[in-house]
């Protein structure tokens, strides 16, 4: 496995209600991050929310996470 390098920032998991992913503000985030030129995303990274988060919303979050950036950073790292 090679070493990380760049920009791999870690992102909010946006919200629409107690246990309800706001896909739509999700879109927008990883667009805007995606459009400032990181090298990869930290899902459920270092923000400090994932262990309030369900194990479903945590799922739906990783899945919708890779959908939407589809091999367009650089690390594979989704």
């Amino acid at each position: 496995m090679g070493r990380f390098k760049g920009i791999i920032p870690p992102l909010v998991t946006p919200l629409a209600g107690r246990d309800k992913l706001d896909r739509d503000g999700l879109e927008r985030l990883i667009e805007r991050v995606i459009s400032g030129g990181v090298h990869g995303l930290f899902v459920l990274g270092t923000t400090g929310e994932a262990q309030r988060l369900s194990y479903g919303l945590r799922r739906e979050m990783i899945r919708l996470a890779c959908k939407l950036t589809a091999g367009r950073v650089p690390q594979n790292l989704v």
